[in-house]
């Protein structure tokens, strides 16, 4: 089950709690439509009056960071007689035309929205796999972009529609060029000490190695380049403008840097990896700002590794047994001493986790909130147990599904980042033009082999 959008008043725009009445100023409160892309062309991001009666209330926006089971999992949901948004398989929905521009408001807070739900999914991910199979691998592209049309046809912002505009050709003639730029000279690389024994295994390596870290950058930027230019807004695409030779230069000092340091430099050379990301990714004519810094992640990074220290040293402390911690050990009796310390102990490791929560959701958390488009600042608002309730719950998923259930975990995972970020202040997208850039699909294809794929997120 996914979350569902909360019950909204029209004429106050407050959130229900489940009652058919508003609290507030007692009008009845209804469930919002799914909202549609504008083609208006006196409005780059027309809206339509018929998803949210408010422009400051999102239908997800709620006062506080609210419970796990509220914001984070999709086992609760926050209406009990809602109507669920319908969706579309693979294109956008017929676009209600509004000439009304968009308002700015200072006090907007506005929360993307996914409306797809995760049986349409996985109905989309059934017949890629057979055909993926039939075809020998070739109909992936054509699962990937099915795929993608999909999430970004059943994700909302600001009243608007997102769109992918790629094709399975681009990405077909991409891996075509990643094969041949960087999959046949690793492969013979990797010959290279079966074919002539006289040659020390760790030149071959050494070699696919440095050929690896030079490629890493030429990927993370041209996948960059052509994600953001294949997407859409409305009417507006997003781009990006940075260059392989200036993410080369981070990429090559910070990772020389973190091994000379025994990777106390890592937080800063991941900082200045988003940052260039961030500031050289582009709305239409309009820049994202990114005001992080190395010594705040820094920060994050050493509570983590405190954390687990403490954790580690506890653990060290009860695995010496009863002769070291003799008066715990006085309250079990002694047929149940060695299941109460297996117990403790095997609780302890499970407690390691915990650190590691805690730094993916703070690191999250951090970006996203030094992160700004414009005057309007990024706000996210997870917790470390809202992310743990996440994972456990798609991991067991995944588990007891043997894999059938990932269409719903990734439709869990979206819905979590949508439903705990959200976007602060005006938005004047009168003023954005579109300034969208093209880019080749090689860079895609690359992160592909190097697994280096990313999002702004």
């Amino acid at each position: 089950m996914e979350l569902t959008p909360a019950l909204i008043c029209t004429q106050c725009g407050s959130v229900g709690n489940g009652a058919e009445t508003c609290s507030q100023c007692g009008a009845a409160l209804h469930s919002p439509q799914q909202e549609t892309v504008s083609n208006s062309h006196e409005a780059p991001l027309a809206t339509d009056l018929s998803s949210t009666p408010s422009e400051s209330q999102d239908p997800l926006t709620t006062n506080g960071t609210g419970s796990s089971a509220e914001r984070g999992s999709d086992l609760a949901t926050l209406g009990s007689d809602q109507r669920e948004p319908t969706e579309s398989l693979d294109s956008i929905p017929p676009s209600n035309i509004v000439n009304e521009p968009y308002d700015s408001d200072l006090s907007s807070i506005h929360h993307p929205i996914f409306w797809g739900r995760g049986r349409t999914l996985f109905g989309i991910f059934i017949v890629n796999t057979f055909f993926t199979l039939l075809t020998l691998g070739l109909y992936s592209f054509w699962g990937r972009v099915r795929i993608r049309q999909f999430l970004s046809s059943q994700t909302s912002f600001a009243k608007a529609r997102f769109s992918y505009h790629g094709t399975p050709q681009e990405l077909l003639k991409g891996w075509s060029k990643a094969f041949l730029v960087f999959g046949l000279p690793y492969a013979f690389l990797s010959l290279v000490p079966l074919i002539w024994d006289q040659i020390p295994t760790w030149i071959p390596n050494v070699l696919a190695g440095t050929m690896a870290l030079c490629f890493i950058p030429i990927a993370v930027v041209g996948s960059q380049r052509y994600r953001l230019s294949r997407t859409s807004l409305g009417t507006i695409r997003f781009s990006f403008r940075g260059h392989v030779k200036a993410y080369m230069k981070i990429w090559v000092l910070g990772t020389v840097l973190t091994l000379l340091t025994a990777g106390v430099y890592y937080p800063f050379f991941e900082n200045a990896r988003r940052k260039f990301l961030v500031a050289h990714s582009y709305f239409g004519n309009r820049p994202f700002t990114y005001t992080g810094t190395g010594s705040g992640l820094l920060g994050i990074y050493a509570k983590a590794l405190a954390f687990t220290v403490l954790i580690v040293v506890t653990l060290i402390g009860i695995s010496t047994g009863p002769e070291a911690l003799s008066s715990i050990t006085r309250w079990p009796p002694d047929e149940w001493q060695g299941i109460f310390f297996n117990s403790v102990f095997l609780t302890g490791l499970l407690t390691l986790l915990l650190p590691w929560f805690y730094l993916q959701v703070a690191k999250q958390r951090y970006q996203w909130n030094h992160s700004d488009f414009g005057d309007a600042h990024f706000q996210f608002s997870a917790s470390t147990w809202n992310l743990m309730e996440l994972r456990i719950t798609n991991f067991l998923m995944l588990i007891l599904t043997f894999g059938l259930a990932w269409p719903w975990v990734q439709v869990r995972n979206l819905q979590f980042l949508y439903y705990h970020l959200s976007l602060q202040g005006p938005l004047d997208f009168q003023r954005i033009e579109q300034e969208a850039l093209d880019a080749s699909p090689t860079g895609e294809e690359l992160a592909g082999y190097f697994d280096a794929g990313f999002d702004l997120g």
